[in-house]
């Protein structure tokens, strides 16, 4: 198998093909016993005039999915997103060999001879491919070429073929416009199959060892309600329904958007009760109950029975504002929970007043204290304080405690001074 790098090792093996292909009768005796350049770059940056000297250019100039082997591996992730397989990439890599010269009949010579010697080897063997990474890796070595001599290119499943391409007048005239250089006599060629694919590991299962058939009457658990709704954040979840319990209660479990499944707190046929986990941010959130099936043949539990996504809503709660009274103008630290993520959308409440804040760049963690800027033209005075995360509200409650010093006031609150 490949690398990515073998893209990059099919030019250089082209390039191989033709110097190694160079004898003292061949092109080079022709030119006057020069022999001629052979590059694999870009048409525009190959320097023509009138005293150019005889060369040839191949260059890549696109590349195409192989249709035969595109679709010959299963897909690389599970519905966990875990990789199961390393999937073949399959390319098609298409050519252009140019034959430059000032002289007369120069570039005929030279693009004759590069499809005689293309015709000739019309499938590459593998100690050729070799030999060109062997010669790439030491003979006048560069950076790239170093790189590119580890590409594996001769270890792939695929032989490399090269096939004569048939490009309109249309075509070519395009592909030189394109270029912004001068036309220089132009053939085309495909070369395929590269095959590029990874070598890391991932989860395969073993080969089935025994077999073994379960029939269960095909039930999936059903929620009817969920209260509270909405729920504080630290609360707990009564979820009703039927059909939530299978052969075994452990058998039964709660998902939050999605997530693996927790196992609840109490379980009884008809009702669940669970306690929100503290990663789950506030806002509209959904829940599931799942039931796992377990088979004579194997202890593990496997996922069998899922009841339909029940919304609900999470609401924050700020457990504390420090400090207490601040001027106007100035921030005060609220302390939020659960945290909230860089990506929700957050409303301050001072009193009837809406004051949004600015979104965090994406990417940051949750945070538990977020700044509230008191605005310069507020009114002084004692204001209740509320957050809104993705619209879900936090509560405000009225002390009713005797003696306590906010008796008869809304809770929590923010004291504003001038």
């Amino acid at each position: 198998m490949s690398s990515y790098l073998a893209v990059g090792g099919v030019s250089a093996l082209l390039r191989w093909l033709l110097s190694n292909a160079l004898t003292p009768n061949g092109p080079t005796t022709l030119l006057g016993g020069g022999s001629p350049g052979i590059t694999a770059t870009s048409p525009d940056l190959v320097q023509t005039g009138a005293d150019e000297a005889p060369h040839l250019n191949i260059f890549m100039y696109y590349a195409s999915l192989n249709p035969a082997l595109r679709n010959e591996s299963e897909p690389s992730r599970n519905a966990r997103g875990e990789a199961i397989s390393n999937p073949p990439l399959a390319l098609n890599l298409h050519y252009l060999v140019t034959a430059y010269g000032a002289g007369q009949f120069d570039p005929e010579i030279l693009l004759g001879w590069a499809m005689k010697v293309f015709h000739d080897t019309p499938v590459v063997p593998r100690a050729m491919i070799e030999s060109a990474m062997t010669d790439l890796s030491t003979n006048n070595v560069t950076p790239e070429g170093q790189l590119i001599s580890g590409c594996l290119l001769a270890t792939q499943f695929e032989h490399i073929r090269i096939t004569p391409e048939a490009l309109t007048t249309e075509e070519i005239y395009r592909l030189w416009t394109a270029f912004q250089t001068s036309y220089r006599p132009t053939t085309s060629y495909q070369v395929s199959v590269v095959v590029i694919q990874d070598t890391a590991s991932y989860a395969s299962n073993r080969p089935v060892q025994r077999r073994g058939v379960l029939a269960l009457p095909s039930q999936a658990p059903v929620i009817t309600s969920v209260a509270p709704n909405p729920v504080l954040a630290g609360g707990t979840l009564t979820i009703l329904g039927q059909a939530f319990t299978g052969d075994t209660p452990g058998g039964t479990l709660v998902s939050f958007d999605n997530a693996a499944g927790l196992p609840p707190d109490t379980v009884q046929g008809t009702t669940l009760r669970i306690a929100v986990p503290a990663t789950l941010q506030a806002g509209t959130r959904t829940l599931r109950v799942q039931r796992t099936v377990t088979y004579p043949i194997s202890p593990a539990a496997h996922a069998g029975f899922s009841s339909s996504p029940m919304p609900f809503q999470l609401l924050p709660v700020i457990t504390q504002v420090n400090p207490a009274s601040v001027a106007r103008g100035s921030a005060a630290t609220l302390s939020i929970s659960p945290a909230v993520g860089s990506a929700q959308q957050v409303v301050f409440y001072l009193g009837d007043t809406a004051l949004p804040i600015e979104a965090r760049a994406l990417g940051n963690p949750p945070v538990s204290q977020l700044a509230l800027t008191v605005p310069a033209s507020f009114a002084t005075g004692k204001w209740p304080v509320r957050i809104e995360v993705d619209g879900a509200q936090s509560r405000i409650a009225l002390d009713t405690t005797n003696g306590s010093p906010t008796y008869g006031q809304w809770l929590p609150q923010l004291e504003v001074t001038p």
